[in-house]
């Protein structure tokens, strides 16, 4: 990763790895239940600098950006599938990772908020850069993937570049 070859790091430089360089997106959203919308995502700022200052107001731009500006204070039970995955994106997209790992992150999903998903994470690689590895059984992936490769039993058994 970045010319570095991390399996020869010891398993402290692998942690700092991936506390700044990889975040997670679950299928079963993994908010804090008891922590608003704007402190779910402010929780990802401070997980990864401690540091820094104005995490509050970061995560509250990253919430609006993703069409929750109206949910800021509300709890997880307070909120749809559909926006608890987004809520679930705008914290692991706090402090800007590089590298974007999700599994099945519209499992749970109607059409529509499953669409809106894949559009989102989408727009991390287009507009912002970001790797996004999506591992699915969800075929709708397909029209959004830049590479798709099926798994079976472990081995790959296609991959594809997709146009």
């Amino acid at each position: 990763m970045d010319g570095v070859a991390v399996n020869g790091l010891t398993e402290a430089e692998r942690t700092a790895v991936r506390q700044k360089k990889i975040s997670f997106v679950f299928q079963a959203f993994r908010l804090f239940h008891s922590l608003s919308a704007l402190d779910n995502v402010a929780l990802g700022f401070e997980l990864r600098d401690p540091t820094l200052p104005g995490r509050t107001e970061m995560a509250k731009d990253l919430l609006v950006r993703f069409g929750l500006g109206e949910k800021l204070n509300q709890e997880p039970y307070e909120l749809s599938p559909g926006e608890k995955q987004r809520v679930a994106i705008a914290r692991a997209l706090a402090g800007n990772p590089p590298i974007l790992l999700a599994d099945e992150p519209t499992a749970s999903l109607d059409a529509q908020a499953g669409r809106s998903i894949c559009q989102l994470l989408r727009s991390q690689v287009d507009d912002e850069g970001r790797t996004v590895v999506v591992v699915t059984h969800d075929p709708r992936w397909q029209e959004f993937a830049d590479r798709t490769m099926n798994l079976c039993d472990g081995q790959i058994e296609q991959g594809e570049k997709n146009s």
